[in-house]
């Protein structure tokens, strides 16, 4: 997978530089009107547009972008449409006024640690990506971008770089650990949203999800929860306790005793 890091015009190229440095990658300087679906000789490009990092694939064939605004207007109408009574919030084990403290150990676009945080949650994000890990950093980062509502819940948001599988935390710091592995591709790829088709393509299907079970299981004060396509099997030998499901995902839940 070649990836690199745009430059375009003839200004200072400071932020570019320091994040190729960041992540190993080369800068390439490209006119400001260039199309990514005309470049060959990368997969994929980053890029600040607008003040937003931004990742394109390029090619005529595989043309799409990634960018972590949470903004997004689907994104805060599900946050304010009855959060509580989804089945993320049921998941969690919410009731009343308590908040569990949750380890998203798969952040990827950080959508559902931002409902997890606008239902009131205190949530550690982990990303072993490093490109997605700067996506979502810069997305994190652009509080005066979102207004009051939403950089509140993002406050509730703590991002960090690693690998759940060598994370070193407390014993039992967090009430819940969150998995989200990433789910195989799906034959009606019309199906699967833009953004996580691209996701899949850059990160590919996930083979590790058993392993990450076990170690959240030893992570978690409460509960694991874990995010599978519906008809998905489950992540490990051991079946759920609970399941909650939905139209395209379900949730299952893993209570610690």
């Amino acid at each position: 997978m070649k990836v690199a890091v745009v430059r375009t015009g003839s200004g200072s190229a400071e932020r570019e530089i320091k994040l190729s440095t960041a992540l190993g990658l080369p800068v390439v300087e490209l006119p400001s009107s260039y199309s990514p679906k005309e470049i060959t000789d990368f997969d994929y490009l980053l890029a600040y547009r607008d003040s937003r990092l931004v990742l394109h694939s390029c090619g005529k064939t595989q043309a799409g972008e990634l960018c972590v605004d949470f903004s997004e207007a689907k994104l805060n109408y599900r946050a304010n449409s009855s959060i509580r009574n989804q089945n993320i919030a049921k998941a969690l084990g919410i009731k009343g006024s308590q908040r569990p403290v949750v380890l998203d150990a798969t952040a990827g676009l950080g959508k559902d640690a931002f409902l997890m945080a606008s239902l009131g949650c205190e949530v550690s994000l982990l990303e072993r990506s490093a490109l997605v890990y700067r996506l979502l950093a810069d997305g994190l980062a652009r509080t005066e971008y979102y207004g009051e509502e939403i950089s509140a819940i993002l406050g509730r948001m703590d991002l960090q770089f690693g690998d759940l599988l060598k994370f070193k935390a407390d014993a039992q710091q967090f009430d819940v650990v969150y998995l989200d592995p990433m789910f195989p591709q799906r034959r009606k790829s019309a199906k699967v949203k833009k953004d996580m088709a691209l996701l899949q393509q850059l990160l590919g299907h996930q083979t590790d999800g058993a392993e990450l079970l076990d170690r959240a299981k030893l992570l978690a004060k409460k509960r694991v929860v874990v995010k599978r396509a519906k008809l998905s099997p489950h992540l490990g030998s051991d079946k759920p306790d609970i399941e909650f499901k939905g139209s395209s995902s379900r949730y299952d839940v893993y209570l610690i005793t």
